[in-house]
């Protein structure tokens, strides 16, 4: 058997996420539940869906 079929594996991930006015670098949970401002200028960075949020810039790296 293969372990990965016995042990579920979660499908969220923490993403850095560049603003798409500023620059600004900022990480991100995938699955947000509450709207995710950008440190330096107020744009919204992650918008929730009920699941999986809406990311609102450019995904610069993947963590988990």
């Amino acid at each position: 058997m293969e372990w990965k079929k016995l042990i579920p594996r979660p499908r969220s991930k923490f993403l850095l996420v560049e603003c798409p006015s500023c620059g600004n670098a900022q990480i991100v949970f995938s699955h947000a539940s509450r709207v995710v401002k950008c440190n330096v200028c107020g744009n919204d960075l992650a918008i929730p869906r009920g699941g999986k949020a809406q990311i609102r810039g450019k995904v610069v790296r993947v963590y988990g």
